[in-house]
């Protein structure tokens, strides 16, 4: 990648250590199909008190993409190799391979970009004894350009020495698919103290359409959209009456 970070990988390289109870092994299913997209974007931020702080190289590279996407190109059993690219806002653009294995979470470049579908609260994120620990915290409803989406979250906290690290994930249940993450971090040493944030969120994919009517939803609007309009045009049908 010479020698600069993908922000595919910037999303997968910060699984800290869950401070969560343990869980038992659960059934794992793959919740996409070759040929979904999933687009991102970051939004970064940064601020210190020290006079000689610089920008991290990674939260550099981070600020200057415009979008990451990956595309799903093959699914075998619980294992799922994708491709990404990452575009930067001076128009160049770097790709990527990866793939995990949604059951035990081995894999390269992409591991907690993809979880099993359908995960509830207290199952672990892999089935392998390194993330037996690793446990959904909630599911809630959370809103991006997409729409609502009910997401499994998973809230992980390290520090130590002056710093503090903080990391929230977010995968859609139905999917498994990563929508966000929320990361920030603070160290302080010296009397100075650094802050920095980054926000990864979705925002395009072809799994799902905007808006999420069901069918039947769909349906209705037209329906009520049409009987509205043929009201209309039988009113302005009617002959006028005089006024009495």
């Amino acid at each position: 990648m010479n020698g600069r970070i993908m922000l595919l990988s910037l999303i997968s390289a910060f699984l800290l250590f869950a401070l969560v109870v343990g869980a038992s092994a659960q059934t794992r299913t793959v919740g996409v199909s070759v040929g979904n997209k999933f687009r991102y974007s970051p939004t970064v931020n940064w601020s210190s008190t020290d006079p000689n702080a610089t920008l991290p190289s990674f939260l550099v590279d981070a600020n200057n993409s415009q979008w990451a996407e990956f595309t799903i190109t093959a699914v075998s059993g619980t294992n799922i190799t994708i491709q990404g690219t990452t575009h930067y806002k001076n128009g160049t653009e770097v790709t990527m391979g990866g793939w995990v294995d949604v059951d035990t979470g081995i894999g390269d470049n992409i591991t907690t970009l993809l979880i099993s579908a359908n995960l509830a609260k207290g199952d672990s994120i892999y089935n392998s004894s390194q993330y037996t620990t690793t446990t959904i915290n909630e599911t809630s409803s959370r809103t991006y350009t997409s729409g609502p989406r009910d997401t499994n979250h998973l809230s992980l906290t390290a520090s130590g020495q002056g710093q503090t690290a903080n990391t929230n994930y977010y995968w859609d249940k139905s999917t498994g698919v990563f929508v966000e993450v929320l990361r920030d971090y603070t160290n302080q040493t010296g009397g100075y103290t650094t802050f920095w944030s980054e926000d990864i969120q979705i925002v395009s994919s072809d799994l799902w359409i905007v808006p999420e009517f069901p069918t039947w939803t769909s349906t209705l609007l037209i329906f009520i959209a049409l009987t509205s309009a043929t009201m209309v045009i039988a009113r302005q049908k009617q002959p006028k009456r005089p006024f009495r």
